[in-house]
């Protein structure tokens, strides 16, 4: 009956994330159900479409490091068991747990032993923990429910902002500012990197890169074209514990001065280490982040402002020329 009544709320044109949390009993916030089924509101010139401006907004929860006590996070969802979950955390030294964070509850060792030996029913907060396991169980495989690339995108996202991973190798963790830099994330910020993407540069543009210790590049840089110190991901990096895809606008800081620069091998520009950057700021997904084949059904109306403003081949550059730039810029091969 339950499920039933969950259905009931589910409408036919709601956005794949909206119903999958939504049949999971784990609605997502006003604010993003009315910005991923793409109210009209948010499909402006300045918006672009409500799916990139969901971005922004994830980008606000990314972009601050991850609480152990504190429970902004779950703001993300409309019902989110707050009060609840206040409550085993409380008590949970008095019934022998030693938790040092909410998060990730489903796989603490302590906690699964504690609920193998104590029935559910048996205790007020033996229930309340039963709940609140469940429930991070659910939205760590919520993922498989979900089949649209774009969606997936989103979903893992939150399930990191949630349950961040408690192993990332192999992974770049970005040293993150304290306040976001003067660098707009407007729904034609891709206009240059589609054109460098094809290696067509400003007369006074830069192309920097950011490389790893294995001289690897993570992000590109544009200079001179447009705002300043924007960048694009090129791989997946680790921003306070949240594994932001390939494809994802980033605002930088560092100083100009300080920092270790060897010129590029390519275009005009520099290649700097990640290691000597102030910090990174995490802006919002762009129309790159999907397959080119997806980008007009994930991001509607952004997509459409970007063809009909005649930006070059929105509708078929890769992330993958991006990345060959970048490489020709380390090595110049």
């Amino acid at each position: 009956m339950e499920a039933v009544l969950k259905a009931q709320h589910i409408r036919h044109d709601d956005h794949e994330v909206v119903s999958v949390f939504k049949r999971q009993g784990m609605p997502l916030s006003v604010k993003l159900v009315e910005m991923l089924n793409e109210h009209f509101l948010h499909q402006s010139e300045r918006r672009g479409c409500g799916y990139t401006q969901a971005t922004r907004v994830l980008a606000e929860y990314i972009n601050q490091p991850r609480s152990l006590h504190e429970f902004d996070d779950l703001k993300l969802f409309e019902d989110a068991t707050m009060k609840s979950l206040r409550e085993v955390m409380v008590h949970a030294q008095s019934h022998g747990l030693v938790l040092n964070s909410w998060r990730n509850l489903d796989i603490h060792p302590s906690v699964r032993e504690y609920l193998q030996q104590h029935d559910p029913a048996s205790s007020p907060f033996a229930q309340a923990l039963h709940e609140q396991v469940e429930w991070q169980h659910q939205l760590r495989h919520i993922h498989a429910q979900v089949g649209l690339e774009e969606s997936l995108l989103i979903v893992a996202v939150i399930q990191d902002i949630i349950l961040p991973p408690e192993q990332a190798a192999g992974l770049t963790d970005l040293p993150v500012l304290l306040e976001r830099p003067k660098v707009g994330s407007c729904p034609m910020a891709e206009k240059f990197f589609l054109e460098i993407a094809y290696y067509r540069v400003a007369r006074r543009g830069l192309v920097n890169v950011f490389v790893d210790a294995n001289n690897r590049p993570l992000l590109i840089e544009k200079i001179n074209m447009g705002d300043d110190h924007s960048c694009i991901s090129l791989e997946t990096l680790l921003v306070n514990g949240v594994r932001v895809p390939a494809g994802s606008s980033f605002a930088v800081a560092y100083d100009d001065e300080r920092v270790s620069k060897l010129k590029a091998k390519g275009l005009a520009g520099f290649i700097m280490p990640v290691s000597e950057i102030e910090g990174f700021w995490f802006l919002r997904l762009t129309t790159l982040v999907v397959s080119p084949q997806n980008r007009k059904r994930a991001f509607s109306t952004h997509f459409s402002q970007q063809v009909e403003k005649g930006l070059f081949s929105p509708d078929v550059a890769t992330l993958s020329q991006l990345r060959e730039v970048a490489a020709r810029q380390v090595t110049g091969a």
